[in-house]
């Protein structure tokens, strides 16, 4: 069998989720056709997001790379997210550089609008880096806001531009205008299509920046967020923290429960249980203490969202003109999903 015959019967395989098959068959093409980029590429797809061996798709897209340097982008934004630091930045550099040129080029109006979305991808993770790997770098913040500014100009409509705007906006300081940014990233959940819509674990992102600057928003977002998928702790944990913010206790009670049941029935990282334990004491604590606590009736109840309190019932507000609030304590959504 000829090479693209064989990455046909390969990707079919893919399509059906048989990934035995399909490492099978690429493992023929790569033998048959060493050097063929193509190859390289698609057969690296498969090591990083299914078959988990990250070192050898490292070293195919460094093939493909060093084959065919200055076409398709794609191969350096995979290389990119499998580095770290200033090697990640330089795949990242470097994808952005192609996919600028091949915009450059195009003349079709829905490719030039895929291109543009992509650039503000790769522009909001060169951003990430300069807030994480690379916070040490004198000009990071700088560098970061600049990349969030691009993002923002090449994908208006994008809901990872304004979520990352908003985060960035947050650790400066600015809380009005942090609000605005993600007010605007949840306005764009609500009109985009399902292709360009974030993943649910960003979702959960954005609902924890949110829940920052506006709980009432937050909360309500949460809600929508449980509609996708109602099996993940830190959703029902985030719900809790809205709404002791909020001021409604007996909510949060039962909502903070369900997580911390959800976290013990699932042999949950230890870590997060005792980050949900440490919520509930603050609770109880501005409940006027452990004797308030214990008269919320109904506490283990199956469906604590029927038992929501009505929409302004023992409500406290956003403090939307008075700064930002406290951020939860739980952090990480561990790689639960819903």
């Amino acid at each position: 069998m000829d090479t693209p015959t064989l990455l046909n019967l390969a990707q079919n395989a893919v399509d059906v989720g048989n990934i035995r098959a399909a490492c099978e068959f690429y493992e023929i093409a790569l033998a048959q056709s060493p050097n063929n980029d193509e190859v390289l590429e698609a057969y690296a797809e498969i090591l990083i997001h299914h078959a988990q061996d990250l070192e050898r798709a490292k070293q195919m897209l460094r093939h493909a790379i060093a084959l065919n340097p200055r076409v398709g982008y794609v191969k350096y934004l995979n290389l990119a997210q499998l580095t770290e630091a200033e090697e990640a930045l330089g795949w990242y550099q470097q994808a952005h550089e192609i996919a600028s040129e091949e915009l450059g080029r195009c003349r079709k109006p829905k490719a030039k609008a895929a291109l543009r979305e992509t650039l503000g991808t790769i522009s909001c993770a060169i951003a990430e880096l300069y807030l994480t790997d690379l916070c040490f770098h004198d000009d990071a913040e700088a560098m970061a806001g600049e990349m969030v500014r691009r993002a923002l100009a090449f994908n208006p409509r994008g809901v990872e531009p304004h979520q990352l705007h908003g985060s960035l906006l947050l650790s400066q300081g600015d809380v009005v205008a942090a609000r605005a940014a993600l007010h605007r990233a949840v306005d764009l959940t609500h009109t985009l299509s399902e292709a360009h819509q974030p993943p649910y674990e960003s979702k959960i992102e954005l609902a924890r920046l949110l829940l920052q600057v506006s709980p009432s928003a937050a909360f309500d977002f949460l809600l929508e967020l449980l509609q996708l998928g109602d099996n993940n702790p830190y959703v029902w944990f985030l719900l809790g923290e809205g709404a002791r913010m909020r001021g409604r206790f007996e909510d949060a009670a039962r909502l903070l429960r369900r997580a911390r049941v959800m976290l013990v029935v699932s042999d949950g990282d230890p870590k997060a249980i005792a980050e949900v334990d440490d919520a509930i004491r603050i609770l109880v604590e501005e409940m006027g203490g452990p004797e308030a606590a214990a008269r919320v009736p109904d506490l283990d109840h199956p469906d604590p969202i029927s038992l929501l309190q009505p929409t302004g019932a023992g409500e406290e507000g956003d403090a939307e003109e008075e700064g930002g609030l406290d951020e939860p304590v739980w952090e990480s959504c561990d790689g639960d999903e819903g």
